[in-house]
């Protein structure tokens, strides 16, 4: 329970943080992640006006969002590597066998991230430009239209990241889910 200003202040720093996060490392240790919450609230404090006092519990409040970040990703992720390689929903051990077969094929040697036309050209996969789209991309709200700055040229952390979170997504068919 927190008044408006404070709302505001918190909101600006989530946001800075998401961002700084995504391009700046997606998974930090304690340390990096006191430096992103540090730089994030010095920008909180100049977009806003309000100076406002880190106490641990607003700090925690905003790196706790942090987790959102990856969660969000696999999310919008999930549907897309279903439907790009095409894997199948079902029960059956056929689909599943044939599910676990293309996740393996994809998995070996990074193969989801090469295009295939006779060149294999790496980072061409239609799905990876697609989910930084959705990811960063959609509105006037995401994080790269919002600090459009952490985002040009596009970072190698949330690259890596999205190379993750696809592997993540294709590790569940390994599973047959």
């Amino acid at each position: 329970d927190y008044d408006d200003m404070t709302q505001e202040f918190v909101m600006t720093a989530i946001s800075d943080y998401h961002a700084h996060l995504c391009t700046k490392d997606p998974m930090p240790n304690h340390l990096m992640e006191t430096s992103l919450l540090d730089a994030s609230w010095a920008q909180a404090c100049k977009v806003t006006g309000i100076n406002l006092s880190c106490t641990p519990q607003l700090a925690r409040l905003v790196t706790s969002h942090g987790s959102q970040v990856h969660g969000q990703l696999k999310t919008k992720l999930h549907p897309l590597v279903e439907a790009m390689f095409g894997f199948h929903s079902s029960q059956s051990k056929n689909t599943i066998k044939k599910n676990w077969a293309l996740a393996e094929g994809l998995k070996e040697d990074t193969n989801f991230a090469f295009k295939e036309d006779g060149q294999h050209n790496f980072l061409k996969v239609p799905l990876i430009q697609k989910i930084i789209n959705t990811m960063w991309f959609t509105n006037k709200h995401d994080d790269s239209v919002m600090f459009h700055d952490y985002f040009k040229p596009f970072p190698y952390p949330a690259l890596a990241l999205v190379l993750t979170a696809i592997k993540c997504c294709i590790d569940e068919w390994v599973m047959g889910t």
